[in-house]
């Protein structure tokens, strides 16, 4: 088994950039949530929390899932040190079966990229959530000039939202939101926010 690239940056990932970039993904991302109600958010490939942490006080509880065993424990030193008591983590392992779920919204944030089979994890989720619960996805949208063998170079909005109706979600909408530099394996890039429905 080949080690986990997140375990051996999690001590350096929170830079100054990644922090300035999830703030300008939670500026245009808080709108579209469901702010200040009494759900229950799973952040999915959370990585140190960057976009959940902030999100912790909008929610009744926020479930921090990720693969990576050193950026969970990073992000629960910052969970304790912040006396957050609405947050729990967990491995991505341990939530089939959980007692969590289901749950009424899933966020992932430039997760999507990274997993080989798109279809598979997002009927994964799909089955993640209550009926009527939504996914917030933030990526990439495709880039040419993009190419690694682990990582997808962006995805076509179009085709992505016909992949999510197809598994099943109803109202599915989505738009790009960001132009950053640099931002995609050095690359310029535009980032976009796709949300649906179960």
């Amino acid at each position: 088994m080949e080690p986990n690239v997140f375990n051996q940056i999690a001590n350096q990932y929170d830079t100054a950039e990644r922090i300035q970039l999830a703030r300008r993904i939670l500026e245009k991302l808080n709108p579209t949530l469901s702010l200040g109600t009494k759900k229950t958010l799973l952040d999915f490939g959370c990585g140190t929390g960057l976009l959940g942490i902030p999100l912790t006080e909008h929610y009744q509880e926020v479930i921090f899932v990720d693969d990576s065993t050193v950026m969970l424990e990073v992000l629960k030193s910052k969970i304790k040190a912040n006396g957050i008591q609405n947050a729990n983590t967990m491995a991505t392992g341990d939530l089939t079966g959980s007692k969590v779920l289901p749950v009424d919204e899933i966020l992932l944030s430039l997760v999507l990229l990274h997993i080989p089979d798109t279809e598979k994890i997002l009927r994964f989720l799909y089955d993640l959530l209550k009926p009527g619960g939504k996914l917030f996805v933030v990526d990439f949208d495709k880039n040419q000039k993009v190419s690694h063998p682990k990582v997808h170079n962006g995805f076509n909005q179009k085709d992505l939202q016909e992949l999510f109706i197809k598994i099943g979600f109803r109202k599915v909408s989505s738009s790009t939101i960001l132009e950053e530099k640099k931002v995609f394996m050095n690359e310029d890039a535009s980032l976009f926010l796709l949300v649906a429905e179960k």
